[in-house]
């Protein structure tokens, strides 16, 4: 995989948590989802079962780039940082938090093929 989860920030403040994730080679960001899991009793594994998502819009990045998703409500940007590079901004859009729980962890998952359809 060629992006991964590098930290969570202040889990538990809806405004200000967040999952901190960094591209190891370019990339487009729209190829990657997170998702909230409960966490398997040897606490190294995700459980099946019902999850919550965030699958990030197409947006090329490059290696190195970092990629932070809040869990608030927020509009997407993009930051130049000044020693080189960029970070680029997404929000999940809830109200609550998601990672306060140590119940639960982030799952990032590569999404290599998809098909969606409409009902009827």
């Amino acid at each position: 995989m060629n992006l991964e989860i590098r930290s969570f920030a202040k889990a538990g403040e809806i405004s200000h948590e967040r999952i901190i994730l960094k591209a190891l080679t370019d990339l487009d960001i729209g190829e990657y989802a997170v998702f909230r899991s409960g966490v398997g009793s040897n606490r190294e594994e995700p459980t099946s079962g019902r999850k919550i998502a965030f699958w990030f819009p197409d947006e090329k990045v490059k290696a190195g780039d970092l990629v932070v998703l809040y869990t608030k409500k927020g509009n997407r940007s993009v930051k130049q940082l000044d020693e080189g590079g960029t970070v680029y901004f997404f929000y999940w859009g809830r109200d609550e938090v998601l990672w306060a729980d140590k119940q639960f962890g982030a799952v990032l998952l590569e999404v290599a093929a998809w098909q969606f359809r409409v009902p009827g």
